[in-house]
């Protein structure tokens, strides 16, 4: 049995207390002093009473903004004040409960999510044992929804755990997979809460796209006139459709949604002041004459039955094209800001929209469409070319271009990984730069890409590998995230307050030429060890091969007088940066005197 699962009209009170991240309380002028110790602070005097106000814990305010998440995406029964319980006995008469911090539900589906928060970053070893006991409750949590919320059809359950600060191990994460339980970290709260602000409930299909990806949306089978063709060698379909269906079917892959070894985010974040302008002009009774351009992910979703030709049959066939969907079936290339404009308005029941729909493209296909529609329209920033070559050169042909590819997704990982020295210092293309965050893409791919990483030497068909390659692009990717993370926080460890800095005055370490230097040093490093012998290490023991130098090059840099870093800070360009390095290696050469890379002791002499 479910306890406290209360309709919206019930909760309208409550949204306004979880949308605050303070919470307040009403005391007696005797009792100020005590509540000041207990960290309340005056908002209001009254000449009987005062009212207080107090910031609310970190695991509290993680539950509030959540269940505001699902308030905002309308969803019709939610959970009362301190969550729901769930009896263990199936009468509920009494006996042990479990509790759940939040619960959404409505007639297509039911959400049980638990949040779970530290202080400070930190791994919790005892997640994938709590992560079992979660998902042991789904059957009862299913059964106990069902005496409070009618079901339309079959309906779809979701165990979900919001995280915020716990940095999430593979053993976590396999333990999810195995229990269908979806792992959200803070940066997919962040991701969701701007979408939500941005679209409105039209983001609830993108968040259930999330936890219920290839599961059928009962109720949405949709018959329509339609002409297949062909476009090289991909099939597409060209069909008209009302915009509420579109958006229900609809997913947008956002790269400021998608992970490191995600391989299919490649949009840009919707812009909220675009949406506003076209949603003017749909009011205003402006239509589109251009397409939507959406991917059909799996045939199964779609079934073309040929009608009667008439005329040529040459180029395109006329016919019914039946949609099955999915959550997540359909995914949008090109076109999402005039479609989610059409979010929460009028029209979009009775409008129409053009649509121009491919059949099962590979990621990267979908990634390169993007591209090439967009560079005809605007131009593409550089440092967006390089974070799509993520998604564009995964599966490439060439190993060099599964390489760029590898390289592209150590750099987005590092910028959000919650271990990461480097989190939120990477300039990505859909953020501003700020002096924490002026650390270019393309100069960590560029630094990254040179010979040493991954490839050491190419000799028509024989390739002599660098210490961060592996045959699987995976492990080859994980490899170089946990080495470059640990290279880094040695050095960031070291110099804390210098690195601190950013570009602010007095900075000049955590910048692209400081970091640039810091990889030219690590991959002398490598070449000082033996490219060869560091290949054949697995990840933990390759860190602490070369941790002795990361810590040497962090001591270096502490070391350094106010005068010294600000002459480090103006080296600039290509000869900035063999001028930086050369002094690394130098101080690396003082605490370690067989280190010699070439040309260094020319360099000391000159």
């Amino acid at each position: 049995m479910l306890k406290n699962l209360l309709s919206r009209a019930e909760v309208i009170g409550l949204s306004r207390k979880h949308s605050k991240e303070y919470e307040t309380k009403r005391i007696t002028p005797a009792q100020e002093t005590e509540a000041a110790e207990d960290g309340w602070r005056v908002t209001r005097k009254g000449k009987k009473s005062l009212r207080v106000a107090k910031d609310k814990r970190k695991s509290d305010l993680l539950e509030s903004r959540v269940w505001m998440l699902f308030y905002k995406m309308g969803f019709q029964h939610l959970s009362g004040k301190n969550g729901c319980t769930l009896a263990l006995s199936g009468d509920g008469t009494g006996g042990p409960e479990d509790q759940l911090d939040v619960v959404a539900a409505d007639s297509e589906v039911a959400l049980a999510v638990e949040c779970k928060s530290v202080e400070n970053p930190k791994k919790d070893t005892s997640l994938p044992d709590w992560i079992s006991r979660f998902a042991a409750m789904r059957k009862r949590f299913a059964d106990g929804v069902r005496t409070v919320v009618a079901a339309d059809g079959k309906r779809h359950v979701g165990m979900i755990v919001f995280t915020w600060d716990i940095i999430l191990t593979d053993n976590d994460t396999a333990r999810a997979e195995e229990h269908g339980v979806t792992l959200f970290d803070h940066s997919d709260l962040e991701y969701f809460e701007a979408l939500v602000n941005h679209l409105g409930v039209a983001a609830r299909y993108q968040f259930l796209c999330d936890i219920f990806r290839g599961k059928p949306i009962h109720g949405l089978e949709v018959r329509v006139p339609a002409l297949r063709t062909k476009m090289g060698k991909n099939t597409c379909y060209t069909f008209s459709i009302r915009p509420e269906y579109l958006l229900k079917i609809g997913y947008v892959a956002h790269r400021a949604k998608g992970k490191a070894i995600d391989v299919d985010m490649y949009q840009r974040m919707i812009s909220k002041g675009r949406l506003r302008n076209i949603a003017e002009y749909i009011s205003e009774g402006g239509s589109f004459p251009t397409n939507i351009v959406i991917n059909i992910r799996e045939k199964r979703y779609a079934e073309f039955q040929r009608g009667e030709q008439k005329g040529d049959e040459e180029g395109a066939l006329f016919g019914w094209l039946i949609l099955r969907p999915a959550y997540g079936c359909a995914w949008i290339i090109d076109g999402q800001h005039r479609l989610f404009a059409y979010s929460g308005h009028d029209r979009a029941e009775k409008a129409h929209l053009n649509v121009l729909a491919y059949e099962a493209l590979s990621s990267g296909e979908q990634a390169q469409m993007f591209v090439d529609i967009n560079s005809e329209q605007r131009k593409v920033k550089r440092s967006l070319l390089v974070e799509l070559d993520a998604d564009l050169k995964w599966s490439a042909a060439e190993e060099d271009d599964r390489i760029q590819a590898i390289i592209s997704k150590v750099g987005l990982a590092v910028d959000s990984d919650l271990d990461s020295p480097l989190r939120n210092r990477i300039l990505l293309s859909d953020v501003k730069r700020t002096e924490q965050r002026c650390i270019s893409l393309t100069a960590i791919s560029a630094a990254l890409s040179r010979q040493g990483f991954f490839v050491v030497t190419r000799k028509k068909d024989i390739t002599d590998y660098g210490p961060f390659w592996r045959p699987d692009p995976t492990l080859a990717l994980k490899r170089s995230i946990h080495a470059v993370k640990a290279w880094f926080a040695a050095i960031a460890g070291a110099a804390a307050d210098w690195w601190s800095i950013g570009a602010a005055e007095g900075g000049g370490l955590a910048m692209n030429n400081g970091v640039t230097i810091c990889l030219n040093v690590l991959r002398t490093v490598m070449e000082h060890i033996g490219y060869g012998d560091l290949r054949t290490l697995d990840n933990d023991d390759l860190v602490a091969r070369l941790d002795p130098y990361a810590k040497c090059l962090g001591n270096f840099f502490a070391r350094m007088s106010q005068d010294e870093k600000q002459r480090f800070r103006q080296l600039q360009g290509s000869d900035g940066q063999i001028m930086g390095t050369r002094q690394c290696q130098e101080a690396i050469r003082s605490d370690f005197p067989q280190f010699s890379p070439p040309q260094l002791l020319e360099w000391i002499e000159s």
